[in-house]
């Protein structure tokens, strides 16, 4: 058969396989780079007239290094596909940017998915990243598949990039700004049963469950099979994943989200795993390619060892937010840049809070500096909870983890949960477990979104999705690991409280202040931007025994539109069991203080009228807001002279 096309060299960059005027490029990085090796390296190509595929070998003379390079000089078919060989060996490549979608999710692959030649041509009508600063950010953790799939979610395209679509007035109406989605990079989901399991962390399980499917149908029958569902593994990273897609074109899917949710003001940052096989280099590459190629607003990279400083140096990603676990505020050395874009997933935040939640000792110090902890070098991520670990209903709901379902005898998953039950494990239909646990909830987002870091939320924890105490549901493609949108009503309390507190922090600059308050009056006006309070106002208490607090927002260090003074937040906090007390400080003149909203009841805005107005008796585990409104107007009594029926002149 004679072949349309000529083999030709070519330069190694850009590796994969892509178009030019002169016919195809093909580039390929492969580990043996051994010259005595008999193994013959090359490309398998498909198309229309080569249906069976063709092999055509690299020559030895292309190669480079370890990668190795030809030019199909006058092939330019393409609706073709391809895969890479080594030997018998045969492999995606690691660098395609699309494959061929025809097979459902969680589906046993009995073939190798080819990889195909992704075409640019997409109208973005104008998008840009948004860039939205770190301050003005609500963030909304989600899986891409879980989010839409369960029946409840009342969307035609479940579990998809078009039901993320379908969502967004869900979205703008709670207040999200920013979405962070799972692992949405192409991965296999379908993963062999092991017998002695011992992951006991998602990065574990990444390592020590994901293996390479076999691709013979007979060697599948031998094998168990179970879903990997997060995704937290290698995978081909310059596409998104196909199965997600409600189409068959993923990429063009995938990116009308991405132009939908910019267009209602909505970022989507993407979470990537990197094992320790990806080179720092490669990081840089796969993260410019989103940024180009699908206008991702940002990252958040996991792994260990991650090139912190080449984050730093990459131009092309000054400004995209990237999120990691490690520590990436600059030394004080270096230059600070002119934007925060380096942000850190404060682990921290999660633990410590959950412990003051439940009444610990000796918290209220840690409680301080987590309730003000901000930088103006990076962004500061606050949670309490995330997609590994309890979900805030199940936080409340059980004091161990229950993860049997995941076929590993409860032994996977952290046991390092600093929950509370609140008495009863599990499910109670007793009515004051239940508003103790609705308000603990409300306590944890108060927390939150109070206090002055990014904050993020778990997507359905704003309602109370729960996952029945399953606190590492990594393999449950059911209703476990999925949002249950029917929940909506019974947790309509709780997420009307949360559109409440991300509505207020979006108005008031004071409650997300982009630079750290200082607990100074550097204004000179009586009050510093941020101060604490215990039962006499000015006098914290922060004994180890103490459980109860007062702070103070001052508004004149946070302007509304840049001018206009905002107003000033007091908020009280107690986790004690019984009631406390705590004092006010004296309002500014013609003012006064008014209750905004408690966790404890659900009613607000109530002006304080008893004989003591700067003094607050505040319920068990309960948070307060108050702000402040105008004392009344109080009308003159007109005064007339004794025996006359005239008013006497009322004096000012």
């Amino acid at each position: 058969m004679q072949k349309a096309f000529e083999i030709e060299k070519t330069t190694a960059y850009p590796l994969g396989v892509s178009f030019q005027p002169e016919g195809m490029h093909i580039s390929t990085v492969f580990e043996q780079t051994d010259k005595s090796s008999s193994k013959e390296k090359g490309i398998l190509l498909y198309d229309a007239k080569y249906r069976d595929g063709i092999r055509i070998p690299f020559p030895e003379t292309n190669r480079v290094g370890s990668i190795y390079s030809m030019l199909l000089k006058g092939y330019q078919d393409r609706t073709c596909s391809y895969l890479f060989y080594e030997g018998e060996h045969i492999f995606q490549d690691p660098y395609c940017r699309k494959i061929d979608n025809s097979y459902r999710y969680g589906e046993v692959k009995e073939k190798l998915p080819k990889c195909k030649i992704l075409d640019s041509s997409y109208d973005w009508e104008g998008d840009l990243p948004l860039r939205l600063p770190y301050e003005d950010v609500i963030l909304y953790a989600l899986h891409v598949r879980g989010f839409t799939k369960h029946r409840s979610s009342a969307v035609k395209c479940k579990g998809t990039y078009a039901g993320i679509v379908e969502k967004i007035p869900y979205l703008k109406e709670l207040g999200i700004t920013s979405l962070l989605l799972m692992p949405s990079y192409e991965f296999d989901e379908v993963m062999i049963q092991e017998t002695n399991p011992q992951a006991q962390t998602m990065e574990q399980a990444a390592e020590s469950y994901m293996r390479k499917l076999p691709v013979e149908k007979e060697h599948a029958a031998e094998h168990k099979y179970r879903i990997n569902y997060w995704g937290y593994q290698k995978g081909l990273y310059y596409m998104p994943k196909s199965s997600y897609a409600y189409g068959k074109d993923a990429v063009t899917e995938y990116k009308d989200m991405v132009k939908a949710l910019h267009q209602n003001n909505i970022e989507v940052l993407m979470q990537f795993y990197f094992p320790t096989d990806v080179s720092p280099l490669e990081m840089i590459h796969i993260m410019k390619f989103w940024v180009l190629e699908y206008h991702i607003d940002g990252f958040h990279v996991m792994g260990v060892n991650l090139p912190i400083d080449l984050f730093r140096q990459e131009p092309l990603l000054a400004e995209t937010k990237i999120l990691t676990e490690q520590n990436c505020q600059p030394k004080e050395e270096d230059a600070v840049p002119e934007s925060r874009y380096l942000g850190h997933m404060n682990d921290r935040f999660l633990y410590d809070m959950r412990r003051f939640l439940k009444g610990d000792d000796n918290m209220i110090d840690t409680f301080l500096f987590l309730m003000r902890n901000n930088s103006t070098t990076a962004g500061i991520i606050n949670y309490i909870a995330k997609w590994d670990g309890f979900r805030l209903a199940d936080l409340v709901s059980y004091d161990r983890k229950h993860n049997e379902p995941n076929g590993e005898d409860n032994q996977d998953g952290t046991d390092y949960n600093c929950s509370w039950n609140c008495g009863i494990e599990g499910k109670s239909r007793k009515k004051s477990i239940q508003e103790l646990r609705a308000r603990q909830m409300k306590n944890a987002i108060s927390l939150i979104f109070l206090s002055q870091g990014t904050p993020l939320i778990y997507s359905g924890d704003e309602f109370g999705n729960t996952q029945e105490g399953n606190n590492n549901p990594y393999c449950q493609d059911n209703a476990t690991g999925w949002i249950k949108w029917n929940q909506t009503e019974s947790g309509k309390e709780l997420l009307n409280y949360t559109k409440m507190l991300i509505s207020l922090r979006k108005a008031h600059p004071i409650l997300h202040s982009s630079e750290p308050l200082r607990c100074m009056d550097t204004l000179s006006c009586g009050y510093p931007d941020i101060s604490f309070h215990g039962k006499a106002a000015w006098r914290p208490d922060t004994g180890s025994a103490n459980r109860t607090i007062g702070i103070l927002y001052c508004g004149y260090y946070g302007k509304i539109d840049g001018s206009q003074d905002d107003t000033l937040f007091y908020i009280g906090v107690n986790m004690h069991w019984e009631y406390r007390y705590l004092g006010l400080p004296q309002p500014p003149k013609g003012k006064m203080w008014k209750k905004l909203s408690s966790t404890f009841q659900s009613n607000g805005d109530e002006a304080i009228t008893e004989e003591n107005p700067l003094e607050i008796r505040i319920s068990p585990r309960t948070v307060e807001i108050y702000t402040l409104s105008d004392c009344p107007v109080q009308k003159p009594v007109k005064q007339t002279r004794k025996g006359s029926k005239r008013p006497d002149v009322i004096r000012k």
